[in-house]
């Protein structure tokens, strides 16, 4: 909702009031009467005085500070952050008196659309009481039976209802000292050195993988999972499934589009140990995979090839078809014009013989330079692996033929691969889809090799507009009608011919995109997996499916099993070779 772009909203420093009248100085104010209900102050603009509290968390910024009476209302927070501008000289439990303007602060821009912070700008302070004693933190773990569990906003935060709306219940306890008991992680350390975990007394009510990732359903957005800001310069590894059992304890603060809880000390971290299960054959079918090796590059170190050789390998169990996305040029990320992605290629292929699998055999068909989506001057397309030692090739181009034809039941293709998109504007500026004709010992398929648009440009799922803003929706959706058009045509010259559409559709298996590209008579493979194993990706700590592997839907029956093999999604960030996980199936390819 725009309204929570109020012009009041303060951005940098500083705040501009709402209104010309004279600024209101309020004396006898508690937190509780700033904070108010609500996730902006009913005092914005203002001039307070004299409002007491306790230091709870010093920042080389200003300090946290928390009431020494309550209002006893479970929407509004008793503590607030006092801006100072420079290292505050206050200590942690003291008892402090505050003057300053109401403001509320913003992370990033306005584009940015996260939520503000209500603090006391303009601030002047003094020390009542050295060594007073500290408020108990809230504690999650006895709000079992309050905390929302299954929306994080549902009325286009037009009523603040802490009860039902994640949103508003993290902003109840905003700046306030909070605890967690006992829980584990549900989506390892990231780049900022954050987790998030899941306490105890909330995990039976989830949905939960062997591994102990959090499965984001259409109708359960996991408000209840709590990111936690581990203290500077902690650098332990952390994983997904690892435990707590000692208290973690911090103030809950909002920055870049998420609520966390700033934790205070260390995380004492029980380890668990993850057995990878490999994917193994029941028949002697048709194996097929795709993988999101993110921007794989010439530049890329050894380690990164290695890995990914040894995942093909030992977990893929060195698939027929292997259909790969983000490859990056030979150059990179350097902007130099280069677009053949020959040596990326070559390099993992060389990678997988010397792990023990096979030699494989690739099709690419190089993007123009710097307009089919991706990393500045990356040129990232998706290419195709596939073993010659298997029987498998790529059906030899026929320059007579139009782009796919079909005579004697046999398919003719004047390109192998065909672009899907080429000269329509639906694709402008991300990546075209390809597809593929190809023989098993004299048996035709097709593989169209994917990357929709991404949801980079999403507003967060924790910020300012409700429900989030999607601006790369729609452009998906004509993405996925137009590939569903195109191989609705090849499936209606021979529905026999099986083609597989795989690949990374950045979007929600319940979604317009994949329900629109499923569309009169493709089957989403992924359905034959169980249900707490059905992610390939973790954001934010809700396990998701972005990736897939579809089939004509009348050969549905001839899938022998699908699976996700989960090597990357629980790691620490320092360890996963992908953002991804890999989809493997097994196929009856009638011969």
């Amino acid at each position: 909702m725009e309204k929570y772009l109020v012009l009041c909203f303060v951005v940098i420093l500083g705040l501009t009031a709402c209104s010309n009248n004279a600024v209101t100085i309020h004396d006898q104010l508690e937190i509780h009467d700033i904070q108010g209900c609500g996730h902006i102050s009913p005092y914005i603009g203002q001039k307070v005085r004299g409002i007491i509290g306790v230091v709870t968390h010093k920042f080389t910024n200003g300090f946290t500070m928390q009431g020494v009476t309550s209002d006893d209302q479970f929407c509004s927070s008793e503590a607030i952050f006092v801006f100072t501008g420079d290292y505050p000289l206050v200590m942690v439990a003291d008892l402090v008196q505050v003057n300053g303007l109401v403001g509320e602060f913003s992370d990033g821009t306005l584009e940015d659309h996260n939520l503000s912070q209500t603090e006391i700008e303009d601030s002047d302070y003094s020390i009542i009481q050295s060594d007073y004693m500290l408020p108990d933190p809230i504690v999650i773990d006895d709000l079992v039976g309050d905390i929302p569990t299954l929306e994080i906003e549902n009325d286009e935060m037009e009523q603040f209802d802490p009860i039902k709306d994640g949103l508003d219940f993290y902003e109840s306890l905003e700046s306030m000292l909070v605890e967690v008991g006992s829980g584990q992680v549900v989506s390892p350390r990231n780049a900022y050195d954050e987790i998030i975990v899941l306490v105890d007394r909330l995990i039976d009510i989830n949905l939960l993988s062997k591994q102990g990732v959090l499965i984001k359903s259409q109708d359960d957005a996991n408000p209840e999972k709590i990111m936690i800001k581990r203290p500077t310069h902690y650098d332990e590894k952390i994983n997904v499934g690892d435990r707590f059992e000692n208290p973690i304890i911090g103030v809950m603060d909002y920055s870049y589009g998420n609520y966390k809880l700033l934790a205070f000390s260390p995380i004492e971290i029980t380890r668990r140990q993850h057995l990878i299960e490999p994917f193994s054959q029941v028949s002697d079918g048709l194996t097929i995979a795709t993988y999101n090796v993110e921007n794989l590059s010439p530049l890329d170190e050894n380690k990164k090839y290695t890995e990914l050789a040894r995942q093909i390998v030992k977990y893929l169990q060195s698939p027929d078809v292997i259909v790969l996305n983000e490859i990056m040029d030979n150059s990179g990320s350097v902007d130099d014009g280069v677009v053949n992605a020959d040596k990326t290629i070559m390099r993992l292929m060389d990678a997988i013989h010397k792990a023990g699998g096979p030699v494989y055999s690739f099709s690419d068909f190089p993007p123009n330079d710097n307009r089919d989506g991706g990393i500045e001057g990356g040129n990232i397309r998706t290419a195709l692996l596939y073993r010659s030692d298997r029987g498998i090739s790529l059906v030899a181009n026929n320059p007579l033929a139009d782009e796919i034809t079909i005579k004697d039941g046999k398919f003719t293709i004047g390109q192998n691969p065909v672009l899907i998109g080429e000269f329509s504007s639906t694709f402008n500026g991300t990546r075209k889809p390809r597809i593929w004709l190809l023989n098993q010992n004299d048996v035709q398929f097709f593989v169209v090799g994917v990357h929709l648009t991404s949801q980079g440009a999403n507003s967060p799922d924790w910020g300012n507009l409700q429900p989030p803003q999607k601006p790369e929706e729609m452009q998906r959706l004509e993405e996925a009608q137009l590939i569903n058009e195109q191989l609705k045509m090849i499936h209606s010259l021979n529905p026999d011919t099986p083609v597989f559409i795989a690949g990374d559709m950045n979007d929600m298996q319940w979604s317009n995109t994949v329900t629109s590209l499923k569309k009169d008579g493709f089957f989403n493979a992924a359905e034959l997996e169980t249900p707490e194993e059905c992610y390939s990706y973790i954001f934010e700590g809700n396990a998701q499916e972005l990736d897939y592997i579809l089939i004509n839907e009348n050969l549905a029956s001839d899938i022998l099993q699908a699976r996700f093999i989960h090597v990357n999604s629980f790691l620490d960030q320092s360890d996963a070779i992908s953002d991804h996980d890999p989809m493997i199936i097994e196929f009856q390819l009638d011969q």
